[in-house]
């Protein structure tokens, strides 16, 4: 049987029975994510780039009433989760009844919830009231799951080198530069002679010590017994890395005696300088290495001040760390020894969180023992990026006279970036009642022929991925059909405390004639004075039906005529899912016990 005209209609379920009604349409997803793991941090989509736009769906009863008309007053608000309503902030702006926002305001909002509220006023010119309602729309902020909390600082030189005169002689400050993941730099502190950290002193050179970089001078009050020990200290007290600068001098003078001459040079002293003493390590929350990782601890080797060749010889490593190379320092480069440190690696046990590598370098015939520090960063591992998908029209939702194609399209993102692969398409077709998949639809667009649009039809897509579904539907419409089809209802469109009921029915047209027209009145009580022959449509609250009723002349019967065209019923539940709903006919009972606070109804007309 083919479905010449197809009509559609929301009901709903009230509290408070209003004439003025409303909804907001949002041209973006109700949901954001953002990713904290970059600088600055990235929203998906972006309401910077993008702007949201905000648009109020207004009904008189059931007219549409358009943005501008006479009576009609709009003011837009703002709440921040369960915060107080306020004005409207910087970049955020109405007009014409439109908001549009045009920064990212969620990374603002304390609650992660952003509650935007449309305030409406209309003057209804017939009944001289004035009506009043409130609209909503929230948008939630979702985080992308933390990489580990990291923080690591590199230098450009660790030694200030002096000559037999004391004199300075090479680099002449050190430039430290803070690299950090997940965390906020707080500030910078030095290690003083009570072996206690203290804030690094504001100088001319740093007139801040919160920024990425310090300057450190041999000048600086920093030096204990010519060593200055520097910390960068972040937002977590748990990460922070830490370097050493050190002064190393060539051979001193002897001491003077009491009346002799001054004594001979002394020899230089051994000094090595690493260029990393210590890395912090990503790992999973069950203590293992969240991904393998190379660690390069530049050395090199003096005497005085005078750079010389040097060797590394690498103690016990635990377990998953291994030496990917070993390359000695010469008298003009430095050396280096690299450490990789494995995926699921353990180092030594889940429960480790921190050790010590000895490093044994061999300088001139003569051992130095220094120790390479690591540690666990297991912060932020148990999140999971948030997976948005949506269904859109590119083109738009309609299309003439059941004549060319619309093309459906899907965006996907897993946190703040597009899926563009390893994700599974289904798209589904609403018929008679129930969602059917289209046999070789399984492509992340689908084209749809206007031939298939009878009115309005609804297409859902169901996307498949890392094993979970996502699903979104869209309807469109076609504008021009043959067989036009409007449905209507005795007592409105919404009930009142899932209290009593309303009567939906639909009129058909054609070339703007009404074809298969009522056979009778809608009504609760029979028409008074009928004629022999008459129809009349009997609504009966209490049975929750609509019975086609037929004066005999005598007395009024169940008519046996029917009407020429099939009426065939659907619906749709609140989610857009479809509900069990078998009736049929042109007029048919709809109880409010039927809308759990919104339900929409399809009918189609067929021969």
């Amino acid at each position: 049987m083919a479905v010449l005209t197809s009509s559609q209609q929301t009901f709903v379920d009230i509290t408070d029975q209003r004439k003025l009604s409303a909804y907001i349409t949002s041209n973006l997803p109700k949901t954001q994510v953002e990713d904290p793991n970059v600088l600055p941090h990235t929203y998906a989509p972006s309401w910077d780039s993008g702007n949201l736009k905000l648009t109020p769906v207004i009904f008189l009863d059931q007219t549409s009433v358009a943005l501008g008309s006479t009576g009609l007053t709009i003011t837009w608000k703002r709440k921040d989760g369960a915060g107080a309503e306020s004005a409207l902030a910087s970049g955020e702006s109405a007009s014409g009844g439109i908001l549009t926002v045009s920064e990212n305001k969620l990374s603002a909002a304390a609650s992660g919830m952003l509650t935007y509220l449309c305030y409406i006023s209309y003057y209804d010119a017939e009944t001289k009231n004035t009506v009043n309602i409130t609209s909503d729309i929230t948008f939630t902020l979702v985080k992308n799951a933390e990489n580990a909390r990291l923080a690591y600082v590199t230098a450009d030189t660790y030694v200030f080198k002096y000559n037999t005169s004391s004199t300075l002689v090479g680099a002449t400050q050190a430039t430290l530069t803070a690299q950090v993941q997940g965390v906020s730099i707080s500030k910078w502190q030095y290690k003083n002679s009570a072996d206690a950290w203290a804030d690094y002193p504001t100088t001319t050179d740093n007139t801040s010590i919160t920024g990425g970089t310090l300057v450190v001078k041999p000048s600086h009050a920093v030096f204990v017994d010519n060593v200055a020990q520097i910390r960068l200290v972040t937002d977590d007290a748990d990460v922070y890395d830490t370097v050493t600068i050190t002064k190393i001098y060539d051979g001193a003078k002897g001491d003077t005696g009491a009346t002799g001459d001054k004594g001979d040079t002394g020899t230089g002293g051994l000094s090595v300088i690493l260029g990393n003493e210590s890395q912090t390590i990503a790992c999973t929350n069950g203590g293992l290495v969240q991904s393998a990782v190379d660690v390069t601890i530049p050395f090199v080797g003096y005497i005085g001040i005078t750079q010389t060749a040097c060797t590394c010889a690498v103690g016990t490593l635990p377990s998953g760390v291994t030496t990917k190379s070993n390359t000695a320092a010469t008298a003009s480069a430095a050396g280096s020894v690299v450490l990789t440190f494995a995926a699921n690696g353990t180092l030594g046990g889940a429960s480790v969180m921190n050790g010590t590598i000895d490093l044994t370098f061999t300088i001139s015939g003569k051992s130095v023992v220094k120790k390479f520090g690591w540690s666990k960063s297991v912060k932020g591992n148990t999140g999971a990026n948030a997976i948005v998908f949506s269904v859109y029209a590119p083109n738009g939702t309609v299309v003439q006279n059941q004549s060319g194609t619309l093309t459906l399209a899907t965006a996907a993102y897993n946190g703040s970036t597009e899926i563009t692969s390893g994700a599974a398409y289904q798209w589904a077709k609403y018929v008679s009642g129930n969602w059917q998949d289209i046999s070789g639809a399984t492509s992340s667009t689908y084209t749809v022929s206007g031939a298939d649009i009878v009115n309005i039809q609804s297409y859902r897509c169901t996307m498949t991925y890392n094993s979970k579904a996502y699903v979104d539907v869209i309807t469109v419409e076609d504008k021009s059909d043959p067989y036009v089809s409007e449905m209507l209802s005795i007592g409105g469109f919404t009930v009142k405390n899932n209290l009593g009921g309303v009567v939906p029915y639909v009129i058909v047209r054609t070339n703007q004639q009404e074809v298969d027209a009522l056979k009778g009145a809608i009504s609760e009580t029979a028409p008074s004075s009928p004629a022999s022959g008459a129809f009349w449509y009997k609504i009966d609250h209490t049975a929750k039906t609509v019975t086609l009723m037929k004066y005999n002349g005598s007395a009024w019967a169940a008519a046996t005529e029917t009407q020429e065209l099939t009426y065939t019923w659907y619906k749709q539940d609140k989610d857009g899912n479809a509900a069990a709903f078998d009736k049929t006919g042109k007029v048919i009972y709809l109880s409010a016990d039927e809308i759990d606070s919104l339900a929409t109804l399809q009918c189609d007309v067929s021969k």
